[in-house]
């Protein structure tokens, strides 16, 4: 296998704000070239919606976490969390997504389409997490998965045990991870191995050779 290469990668982000997160996250569907709730923006995000109705898991899974971590009105909670079930349920038989609050994702969580998409409660993931159709992230004997900044997992893929994916690290689709993968890595296959090592810059996009 090659040496990873050398290439600069993104701070440790500051702390945010439950809304501030969220807005990232809908970043992620509606583009950066429009102010954050905004007309403009609401429209892109009510596009979305219906192009992509993974957002609308991403949507459910914050206002749980908010549900479950700032509301502090005990009746008012109740009646909140009571809510929150509903739409979970609704969003897991209706889209196919199972994406519950417990689940510890950072800013900028991206869910393509619907279908078949299983995440563990208790996994932990940086930012930018980006999961296509029919993913499953499970447990083993060996724990659950975690997950480093802007990781692509693939359509169909697995990611299994107690493994850490690194950052900026791409899963191929129908790939079966049961050990940990380097960061940059681009992996495939059953089981999945490495395929090749990316170069990366400091906004986390590929970096490609000239010449």
């Amino acid at each position: 296998m090659e040496p990873a290469p050398t290439c600069v990668l993104d701070a440790q982000p500051p702390r945010r704000t439950l809304w501030q997160t969220l807005t990232i996250d809908v970043q992620r569907y509606t583009g950066y070239d429009v102010r954050p709730w905004s007309p403009g923006f609401l429209a892109r995000l009510a596009r979305a919606m219906y192009e992509q109705p993974g957002v609308i898991a991403v949507l459910v899974y914050r206002y749980g976490q908010w549900a479950e971590r700032r509301c502090r009105v005990p009746v008012v909670r109740q009646i909140v969390n009571a809510h929150y079930y509903y739409l979970y349920a609704w969003v897991r038989t209706r889209l196919g997504i199972e994406l519950p609050r417990g689940a510890n994702i950072g800013a900028g969580l991206r869910v393509d389409h619907f279908g078949g998409i299983i995440v563990n409660s208790q996994i932990t993931a940086g930012v930018n997490l980006w999961l296509k159709p029919d993913v499953v992230i499970g447990q083993t004997d060996s724990g659950v998965p975690t997950f480093g900044d802007n990781v692509e997992i693939g359509v169909g893929a697995k990611v299994i045990g107690g493994i850490h994916v690194g950052s900026h690290a791409i899963v191929g689709a129908q790939a079966l991870v049961c050990k940990d993968v380097p960061e940059r890595a681009v992996v495939g296959g059953v089981p999945a191995r490495v395929i090749r090592i990316r170069r990366v810059d400091a906004r986390g996009e590929e970096c490609h050779e000239e010449g």
